[in-house]
């Protein structure tokens, strides 16, 4: 299964009389790239959300964000700090002096100071509370997973298309292929046959069969269009495989580019020049699509 790098997950349950909101954002990135905003008393876990991360992607850039909501059981089980109240209330005002503020701190005022009121710290210990935490954000992954896959589906089926594009057109070259040292001959004929008027003949003839022979052999695209059509073979078994494939696409895509580019440099022929420039155009589509697969 492919499965794209860009998603969302969210879970939510109840642990302790609190309940606890999960959220996972990915977007592609090279490597795994791993950011977390937690609680406080769960920042020590954030070593352990990596490692169940990693037991889901192994690319991209992951944001895991964690919050407490206060349920009904848990409403209340706050701590004022008296100390921070006692230190903060003389800090208050002399700040309101040096503001130029009148009046004196109010209770409001204390409360609004971080140190002075806090949530309680949970009854449960620190591995019963992350026993209870797991399910919630290895639920989170899951959703997110869900997405990612649905999305890979839609990749796979937009890159089978284009593969199928790229095809037809490499058809195109071996049709055109032949016809090229052809032209090339006869365009050799018309031009010796205009500034060698007063040359035998036969010196002619074998100094054009040279020059046509030599041509053929620069501008052969045979191999360039075998190891393309290798290459397609390959996406293509990639994207039915599924997997962690992306950097496998990305250079393969980079080889097809450069059998693309060789095949238009080798070959000087209009038509050519068109499938070409098809074939790119395509490449290029699909390189946008691949670096947002896993």
């Amino acid at each position: 299964m492919i499965r794209s790098m860009t998603g969302y997950g969210r879970a939510e349950g109840e642990i302790d009389g609190r309940t606890l909101s999960v959220e996972v954002k990915a977007v592609n990135h090279r490597f795994l790239n791993f950011f977390a905003k937690l609680p406080g008393d769960l920042q020590r876990f954030e070593p352990d959300i990596l490692g169940v991360v990693k037991q889901h992607l192994q690319r991209g850039q992951v944001n895991v964000f964690a919050n407490w909501n206060q349920g009904a059981d848990g409403a209340g089980r706050v701590h004022i700090n008296l100390e921070a109240a006692r230190q903060a209330g003389p800090l208050l005002r002399q700040a309101a002096e040096a503001a130029g503020i009148g009046g004196e701190p109010t209770l409001a005022h204390l409360l609004a100071v971080p140190a002075v009121i806090t949530p309680t710290s949970s009854a449960l210990s620190s591995g019963e509370l992350w026993a209870r935490c797991t399910p919630l954000f290895e639920a989170a992954l899951r959703d997110l997973d869900g997405l990612r896959m649905r999305e890979g589906e839609h990749l796979v089926a937009d890159l089978h298309g284009r593969l199928g594009v790229i095809g037809a057109a490499v058809d195109q070259v071996e049709a055109i292929r032949p016809g090229i040292v052809e032209e090339y001959r006869a365009r050799l004929h018309r031009r010796v046959a205009e500034l060698a008027r007063d040359l035998p003949s036969d010196l002619v003839q074998d100094r054009v069969a040279v020059e046509v022979a030599v041509f053929a052999d620069r501008s052969d695209v045979a191999e360039e269009v075998v190891r393309l059509r290798s290459h397609l073979d390959k996406v293509d078994e990639l994207l039915t495989t599924g997997g962690v494939v992306g950097r496998k696409l990305d250079f393969l895509l980079q080889e097809m580019n450069r059998e693309t580019n060789t095949i238009g440099s080798k070959a000087s022929n209009a038509g050519l020049t068109g499938v070409v420039v098809e074939i790119k155009s395509e490449l290029e589509k699909i390189r946008e699509q691949i670096q947002n697969i896993e």
